[in-house]
């Protein structure tokens, strides 16, 4: 009899063992930004495109966590940990050519389209790259909008960083803090929105090439997690609903995004 309960204690554990096998993805930190629509807090719930994604690509692939593990951080906070800390995923990331080899990527998940946004009653004419010189452009600091601008030879002196925040530049644009502002279009336009103002008394007076958004794990984080995020992404996007729409049109869509 002693036995038999032995045996059944055994297979028990067997069978039970997978379920209490955690998920290396459930390990990792995850960290995003105030960035709408790609991620914000709204009513106090985590929400955006990326955030979407993350949540149906790790379900897809049977790792699924919580959205309130994911914690939301200033810009430049959030790209030093993910940039010196093991175990941190940060998104999104635009995958820049100088980011390349300092972390691995899932994705990508959106393109993003920096580009210098103007009070329209400024009359700002962009008719050269060189001409960026000639006007002080508000930036974050490590973001793809100040990275961009200053390949193209801004100097430093023209560039004005706020506090991090989108919603602060937004402000000191309209404050005449300076000229221009080099963000992701789609951001800022949710942001003026957002503050109260007419999107309509701001243009775009010059676009960076569109780069794709990604999700960016330290360097140090072995191949094959990276891998796993990368085929529950694969898996979601190619997913079709029965009118034929994917997974991400219907995302896009939720969010006002073409």
């Amino acid at each position: 009899m002693i036995r038999w309960l032995y045996i059944i204690q055994i297979v028990v554990l067997m069978v039970a063992a997978p379920l209490v096998i955690s998920c290396p993805l459930q390990k990792l930190t995850y960290i995003t930004e105030d960035y709408p629509p790609h991620n914000f807090v709204e009513n106090g719930e985590l929400q955006g495109v990326a955030v979407d994604l993350l949540i149906e690509a790790l379900k897809a692939i049977k790792c699924p966590i919580d959205k309130r593990r994911i914690t939301v951080l200033p810009w430049t906070r959030g790209y030093n940990m993910a940039l010196n800390k093991p175990g941190i995923v940060l998104f999104g990331m635009s995958r820049l050519n100088e980011r390349e080899h300092l972390f691995k990527w899932a994705g990508p998940y959106i393109k993003a389209r920096v580009s210098l946004i103007a009070k329209k009653s400024s009359k700002i004419k962009i008719h050269n790259i060189n001409e960026l010189n000639n006007f002080t452009i508000g930036v974050v600091k490590d973001d793809a909008g100040e990275r961009q601008v200053k390949s193209v030879g801004v100097k430093p002196v023209n560039l004005k960083y706020g506090n991090n925040h989108p919603e602060t530049l937004a402000k000191m644009l309209v404050l005449d803090r300076f000229d221009l502002w080099a963000y992701e279009i789609n951001v800022a336009n949710w942001m003026f929105t957002k503050s109260g103002y007419n999107t309509d008394d701001f243009e775009v007076v010059y676009s960076f090439q569109s780069i794709p958004a990604f999700y960016a794990f330290n360097k140090n984080t072995p191949d094959f997690i990276v891998k796993m995020l990368q085929d529950g992404i694969d898996k979601v996007s190619s997913s079709k609903t029965k009118s034929g729409h994917t997974f991400m049109d219907k995302v896009y869509e939720k969010y006002g995004l073409k």
